[in-house]
């Protein structure tokens, strides 16, 4: 599936589907300072971005013992930043996605949309190989930018929990309903809800194939719990 097609895809779901399993409390969606956050509010995104340092690191995975290293969510939004800040000052995340992702919270390769402001003209999409390489990027403008993101233009905070702990989370309460032996091609999203502004919400998506379809697991990326959906 086209990498687009895919962000389009996981982004209709989000809005649309319940967390799976056992709900826990639903992200907090209302108003006000949230720590961590480029810009300092929920409501109204910042125009100023903060440093990659202030990104809690991710975490540094050896392929082989020796080979390779490959990096979980955070360390690679760390890497992008520097390219979205040649972008635009101020540009901040607001949609992650990541295609064929293992346990270990790795995918085959992530794209982060970027944008710097509530309405935005243009968003910056940043493809990111799993060891830390920008292997592309893309500015899309106008309309077809804001039907990217819709509603998703809240920042991401930097407090949220890393993929690694995301994929945990979300295998956990899928097993509990749909047996993992029959699923496949795995997807993990970040974002915040495109109805209601929520979240943000990591959601963790397999394709079951005794029923032919998408089965998701919505996860509040802040404190790690099961969440119900809107």
């Amino acid at each position: 599936m086209p990498r687009v097609a895919v962000l389009a895809f996981v982004l209709v779901l989000s809005a649309t589907t319940a967390g799976c399993g056992a709900p826990g409390g639903a992200g907090p969606g209302g108003a006000g300072p949230l720590p961590g956050t480029p810009g300092g509010t929920r409501t109204a995104p910042g125009t100023a971005s903060a440093a990659a340092s202030q990104i809690p690191p991710g975490r540094q995975i050896a392929e082989g013992g020796g080979g390779p290293v490959s990096y979980t969510f955070r360390e690679e939004w760390r890497h992008a930043l520097a390219t979205a800040e040649t972008w635009r000052v101020g540009a901040y995340l607001v949609i992650a996605v990541g295609q064929m992702v293992n346990d270990d919270g790795v995918p085959n390769s992530w794209r982060l949309t970027f944008a710097d402001k509530a309405a935005p003209d243009a968003v910056l999409l940043v493809d990111i190989d799993p060891w830390g390489k920008v292997t592309g990027q893309e500015v899309v403008v106008g309309a077809a930018a804001t039907g990217l993101v819709g509603g998703s233009t809240k920042p991401i905070p930097y407090t949220v929990i890393d993929s690694d702990q995301a994929v945990t989370v979300g295998k956990k309460t899928l097993g509990a309903t749909y047996n993992l032996a029959k699923t496949k091609d795995p997807l993990i999203a970040l974002n915040h809800d495109r109805k209601d502004g929520s979240g943000p919400y990591w959601s963790y998506i397999l394709f079951y194939e005794s029923t032919a379809e998408y089965v998701t697991a919505r996860i509040d990326a802040l404190t790690g719990q099961v969440a119900s959906g809107p």
